[in-house]
């Protein structure tokens, strides 16, 4: 496939519970819908403010730089609205990138 004239497929959906806001992502997440993850997780942020927001990773396959930078920008917007942002079931290559540019451990304890 090519990224450029086919790009990847991304969704997500918002689920806001009791105590929190979960966010469930899938697919790939790379400078092609950079945009899109910004609203999402924005957006979410924005409509409970306060609320911790749980992202759930599990069924993304692939981040890039792009990814990575609206994943830090979302936790300190979080962090803004007075809640907290935390990655959970990243796995795999995800993971392995997530650790290899050491944010791994800091978007998954909450703060």
């Amino acid at each position: 496939m090519d990224r450029a004239t086919n790009p990847p497929q991304a969704t997500h959906e918002v689920e806001v519970l009791d105590n929190s806001v979960r966010i469930t992502l899938a697919g790939e997440f790379d400078l092609a819908n950079e945009q899109a993850l910004t609203s999402w997780l924005v957006d979410a942020i924005k409509a409970d403010p306060g609320r911790p927001v749980e992202v759930d990773m599990h069924d993304v396959g692939f981040i890039d730089s792009s990814g990575i930078r609206v994943l830090l920008q979302a936790h300190a917007v979080a962090a803004q609205h007075g809640g907290t942002f935390r990655l959970t079931r990243a796995s795999g290559a995800v993971r392995e990138v997530l650790e290899i540019v050491a944010v791994y451990d800091h978007l998954t304890t909450g703060g």
